[in-house]
């Protein structure tokens, strides 16, 4: 006779020796037993409750199916899977076994263990399984489908189990919540470019590989070059995407995108470039709660709208400076074509795209088909109006673009001559002998305030010993309220003009940075006319022909 020991727990009815079928006489039905752990059963565990573990739980099964003489069929487990999952791949075959006449009885731990979900209940227990001749048991909860009666008790513990999911999603969602309006990191894996805090998993910190990948993706865009052409030049360089380098790194990584499926390849894929360069977090800012779960018992995920998002400021070290993220922004919202022939009917990228105004209405200055052979750009509103509002401000895109180089020639070749004469140093240390002189200023004056705060919070005590009277602790208390107000409005004051100095001395220094970068280029492109020009206003054209044109700076 075959022998079973507590300790064998994949015991199978089919393990029985041939020679001893006799044995099969005692048992008068064959079983499956289901066992399930949850992430959430894992952390009670945790906690020092091992009642509800995979081993307990088969144990538990066993003795019951040995002692109420059922023969074990096969023993299906699922860990760590939700209750709610009817995907999970050991259910799922517990449940093609019962429709194949593999047994005839199921026993688990308790209904639970089964499923959380009301739906699968009915759809199981008290749908399938009474049809195809399924008996189902829950030892601990006393389940029986064979015992008249139980099914309200059955239908009750299938509501309170799925109020459970319903109240414990719930509950983890607010605790979230909470995390992400604090700036607390919850997700599985940082994002590239970044990593957890080996002391905090909810903070991140720089990857310095990866995020000097991200400084790359976000100077190429500078220079113009578009998603496409960011992933060819990525590819080129041989650089491993997110889902290969995080992989490289030791974690089971899966990108969701459907981008990525190129990724396993190396090939970079547009929707990952788009979504970098648009991303906050690699300014410092803790963005969270984009998407989330249509409810507690679906897995499909839908985006939330931006307005709903949780951002707060100032979370972790930026990878990329705000202003040249907001650049990005801006070349991304203004990126278009435009045909520089019509003959060879070939595409180049506009430099110009979204810069160009009209000076009279404000309207963009666009390209529009026709057939010379020069491109033309031409206020929107006027061709858009059939000539009825505003006037043409047509000007050749190629005069506009030779206006531009001899204009930023111009200005690289009086700053070179200024730094040589010291005009620029002598600019520049003024600006810090203004600023430290305001911020002395402004020193001063908050110590003064503190004191007159102070003065001001000890009158109620003088008052009160009758050191003053009613009306002299009325005027004093005006006179003094009055002060602060005045000395106020003076820090507010002095704090936007140092605030204005120290960005006018930030856009000097960027600006020297820049002139001695670009001081030798030959030809305009995207990263010289992103880095200088703001936007450009074109007038409309004199009797004599002449036209006016605006270029606003960005320094």
């Amino acid at each position: 006779m075959a022998s079973w020991k507590k300790d064998e727990l994949n015991f199978q009815f089919t393990d029985l020796p041939v020679n001893e079928s006799s044995v099969l006489d005692t048992y008068t039905e064959k079983a499956a037993l289901y066992c399930r752990l949850s992430k959430e059963d894992e952390d009670k565990i945790n906690q020092g409750d091992e009642s509800a573990s995979i081993q307990n739980q088969k144990m538990l099964l066993m003795d019951y199916a040995f002692t109420h003489k059922f023969a074990v069929y096969n023993i299906y487990f699922d860990d760590d899977y939700s209750g709610l999952d009817s995907e999970r791949p050991a259910f799922k075959k517990l449940i093609r076994d019962a429709k194949n006449g593999c047994f005839n009885t199921i026993i688990c731990k308790t209904q639970s263990r089964f499923t959380r979900d009301m739906e699968l209940v009915e759809k199981y227990i008290h749908g399938l399984f009474p049809i195809i001749g399924i008996r189902f048991i829950g030892v601990v909860d006393h389940v029986d489908t064979d015992i008249k009666g139980n099914k309200k008790a059955r239908q009750i513990n299938g509501l309170i189990n799925e109020w459970y999911c319903e109240d414990l999603s719930e509950n983890i969602r607010s605790v979230f919540r909470t995390k992400m309006e604090k700036g607390q990191f919850i997700g599985s894996y940082a994002l590239y470019g970044y990593k957890k805090d080996p002391k905090n998993n909810h903070k991140l910190i720089i990857d310095e590989e990866a995020a000097a990948v991200v400084k790359k993706i976000f100077n190429y865009a500078v220079q113009g070059l578009g998603n496409r052409q960011i992933c060819d030049k990525l590819y080129e360089e041989k650089i491993p995407t997110p889902t290969i380098y995080k992989k490289l790194q030791g974690f089971n990584y899966q990108h969701t995108l459907k981008d990525e499926t190129f990724g396993k390849n190396g090939i970079w894929g547009v929707t990952t470039i788009k979504s970098m360069l648009s991303n906050r977090i690699y300014i410092g800012d803790m963005v969270q709660g984009r998407k989330r779960k249509v409810n507690y018992k679906s897995k499909k995920v839908i985006a939330v709208p931006e307005s709903e998002w949780i951002i707060v400021p100032n979370c972790h070290e930026p990878i990329i400076e705000k202003d040249i993220f907001d650049l990005v922004q801006e070349i991304i919202k203004t990126r278009r074509y435009a045909r520089t022939s019509c003959k060879d009917g070939k595409k180049r990228i506009n430099l110009l795209a979204g810069k160009v105004k009209c000076k009279d209405c404000g309207s963009t200055l666009a390209r529009f088909n026709g057939n010379t052979k020069y491109i033309y750009l031409y206020c929107q509103l006027y061709k858009r109006s059939k000539k009825e509002q505003c006037t043409p401000h047509s000007i050749r895109y190629s005069t506009l673009l030779e206006i531009l180089e001899e204009r930023i020639h111009s200005i690289i070749d009086n700053h070179l001559r200024q730094n040589q004469i010291g005009e620029f140093l002598i600019l520049q240390n003024n600006d810090k002998k203004l600023i430290s002189s305001k911020q002395s200023e402004l020193s001063n004056n908050e110590d003064k305030m503190k004191k007159t705060k102070k003065a001001l919070a000890t009158l109620y005590v003088d008052k009160a010993n009758e050191i003053l009277s009613k009306e002299e602790y009325i005027e004093i208390k005006n006179s003094l309220t009055t002060e602060v107000e005045n000395l106020y409005m003076v820090s507010e004051k002095l704090k936007l003009e140092i605030s204005d100095l120290l960005n006018k001395s930030s856009y000097q220094d960027k600006k020297e940075d820049l002139i001695r970068k670009l001081a030798d280029f030959d030809t305009l492109d995207h990263e010289i006319i992103n880095e200088f020009i703001d936007y450009i206003e074109v007038g409309e054209k004199d009797t004599d022909n002449n036209q006016e044109v605006f270029i606003h700076w960005r320094f």
